[in-house]
């Protein structure tokens, strides 16, 4: 097909657009560039101020936690209270499934 002369204009307008804009987006790209350079500049120092204070070492108080995590339970039996509900009872359930396959096992090898 030949090309009209209403897409030659169109095509000359968008011509004349970008060679307008193109100071602008030049600017503006060059402006996002200055700001990751700067980020960038700002993460090494982190870094560094990170592996300087690995050194250090913190203070502890009270006990460790003793969590199994197989069960997610505590020494006493009870689940920690950060635990969700749903949380709780998946593990419930795996704990309980795990026992009555080893009961199985057993029962059928006496």
């Amino acid at each position: 097909m030949a090309k009209s002369l209403r897409s030659k204009f169109k095509r000359k307008v968008r011509a004349i657009a970008r060679t307008k804009k193109e100071p602008k987006t030049a600017a503006l790209l060059q402006k996002a560039v200055e700001k990751r350079d700067q980020y960038e500049k700002v993460e090494a120092e982190k870094t560094k101020e990170a592996a300087a204070a690995t050194g250090e070492k913190m203070e502890v108080t009270g006990e460790a936690a003793t969590i199994n995590t197989k069960t997610l339970r505590k020494p006493d039996g009870s689940f920690p209270s950060w635990l969700s509900g749903t949380q709780k009872k998946k593990a419930a359930k795996k704990s309980k499934a795990i026992k009555k396959s080893k009961n199985k096992t057993a029962h059928n090898f006496r």
